[in-house]
């Protein structure tokens, strides 16, 4: 039996922790690549490092990413600068780097938001909404482009996750991101890993250049 290989970015994160669980009991081999390594997505050599001697990825999942906080008043210019180089840039980064590993039958799947879909809010903040909304386009772009090698790129758009960055937070803001969901209630890691999952597996195998909105439409 062929062993899949998946590359995680975010790792160790919530999400990816999760994403990157999921897909060992699914029998895959895991690549993980975490900021709390000193490892930085939007830097090409870091990527190259953590790949060099593999010769084939079947899956690559971007979970990597920072959020930031307020309006466009609020932004410095290098604020502006370090989200999008954490959400945008990265997933940039991550495809150019990845992409000579794979081929036939696989499959790439970055992360946007609810926020890139719908503008998002002060409380995620404007650089954040935007970088998002980039991965949508990314993902179209890539999807049209590396089709007829068999490469399929996809994004989720989650709302709000329950991970541990964000039980740090004031349970009065907890409820206000509750209140923005049709479930009325936080999304679990695990139910993104079983989305990504999907997306990287045979059923999905039709399904490109695809946003998948998790948790219901976004009511903030």
């Amino acid at each position: 039996m062929v062993v899949k290989t998946a590359f995680i970015t975010g790792s160790e994160g919530g999400i990816g922790s999760a994403c990157a669980a999921l897909f060992r009991d699914q029998g895959w081999r895991i690549i993980g690549f975490d900021r709390s390594r000193n490892q930085d997505a939007s830097r090409p050599d870091d990527i190259a490092a953590a790949l060099a001697g593999i010769e084939r990825l079947d899956a690559v999942i971007h979970a990597a990413g920072s959020v930031g906080v307020g309006g466009i008043e609020d932004h410095s210019l290098e604020q502006w600068h370090a989200v999008m180089d954490s959400n945008l840039t990265s997933a940039f980064v991550v495809c150019r780097e990845t992409e000579r590993l794979l081929g036939q039958d696989s499959a790439v799947v970055l992360f946007s938001s609810v926020n890139g879909r719908h503008g998002g809010n002060r409380l995620s903040g404007v650089a954040y909404a935007t970088a998002k909304a980039g991965i949508l386009g990314l993902v179209r772009h890539l999807a049209k482009d590396k089709g007829a090698r068999g490469i399929r790129y996809n994004a989720v758009a989650p709302g709000p996750v329950s991970t541990p960055m964000l039980d740090r937070l004031e349970d009065s803001v907890k409820d206000e991101l509750r209140a923005t969901m049709p479930l009325n209630r936080l999304i679990a890691a695990e139910e993104i890993a079983g989305t990504v999952a999907f997306l990287c597996s045979p059923a999905a195998g039709s399904i490109t250049g695809a946003t998948i909105d998790i948790g219901g439409i976004w009511m903030g």
